[in-house]
């Protein structure tokens, strides 16, 4: 794999974030070197909380750019407003973008373990980059304040043995067939796929199976993992993502249309998908209807990690 002499923008988008948002900067306070521009997009009030965090945080480092919407947006129409902002400031369809959550950290040790030694990514344009995801467990009403030092799991949405390396086509039917545990967060994409997002056709409503969406852009080919995780993830390993039903699945055909029109596959290739669709769709339709089981998200742990 060739790699790009790039370092991603950081763009975290922030809802209520309190104090995970304060953890989530610390990570980036700790990482920030190995960035080309770090923004923290807040959707809230210009007076509100997460708007004080992020102007202190920006007063500590005035490399960091802070946007807000000025009131609450739901997911999509918030994300259309920082991809806006980054093409209004000169970023490239094929710039890279690592994207973290509000209440997730950036694992520094994963960043340095891959980057060479002028902190470069080993990114390759045509391939996506999810995961693998560190994981610490944590209740929604508390903050995590469990050992710091302990290791931690790594969850993976590839076969648990090689290969780390799928075409999107491959991955994105296994995961309509069997969902695996995967998450936006700490996810490595060109600018490219956000701007498909942003103004493609059928347009995308919802954040659900978002990087199954963002994978399936123009110009990728591929979905790869790092060797190693380069984010932590705040959750539960028994919150079930493959239990959003027909909202979810209509989500599913709109990925359809995309892969259609956006990835240059043979017609040999969509059969998987296609077959797949079909598949969870009639599915759903038992399920909804109790004539069969739920389907149940696939956790795959790949090993351990140092935090």
């Amino acid at each position: 794999m060739n790699a790009t002499a790039v370092q991603p923008i950081l763009v975290s988008m922030v809802w209520r974030g309190g104090q995970r948002f304060n953890r989530a900067l610390e990570s980036i306070r700790a990482g920030r070197k190995y960035f080309s521009r770090v923004v923290l997009s807040v959707t809230g009030p210009v007076d509100g909380d997460d708007m004080r965090l992020a102007l202190e945080f920006q007063e500590s480092d005035p490399s960091v750019e802070v946007i807000c919407t000025g009131r609450e947006l739901p997911t999509m129409q918030h994300q259309a407003f920082w991809i806006d902002y980054l093409e209004s400031t000169g970023v490239h369809a094929t710039d890279w973008i690592y994207w973290l959550s509000y209440d997730d950290e950036i694992r520094v040790t994963g960043i340095e373990n891959i980057v060479d030694e002028q902190g470069i990514w080993p990114l390759a344009l045509g391939t996506a980059y999810f995961g693998p995801w560190a994981m610490r467990g944590e209740e929604a009403a508390s903050l995590w304040n469990g050992d710091p030092t302990q290791t931690l799991p790594s969850w993976t949405s590839f076969p648990v043995e090689e290969p780390t390396q799928l075409p999107v086509h491959t991955w994105i039917a296994e995961q309509l067939r069997q969902p695996t545990y995967m998450q936006m967060s700490g996810s490595v994409n060109p600018f490219r796929s956000f701007l498909d997002l942003r103004k493609g056709h059928p347009r995308k409503n919802g954040p659900m199976r978002i990087e199954l969406a963002t994978a399936a852009s123009r110009g990728t080919r591929n979905v790869a993992e790092f060797s190693e995780p380069v984010s932590i993830i705040y959750g539960r390993s028994d919150s079930d993502r493959a239990s959003y039903g027909s909202d979810a699945r209509w989500e599913d055909l709109h990925l359809a249309a995309w892969l259609l029109r956006y990835s240059a596959m043979t017609p040999r290739s969509f059969v998987p998908i296609l077959s797949s669709l079909t598949r969870a769709t009639a599915r759903s339709t038992q399920q909804s209807l109790g004539r069969v089981d739920p389907l149940h998200e696939e956790w795959r742990v790949r090993g351990s990690v140092s935090p």
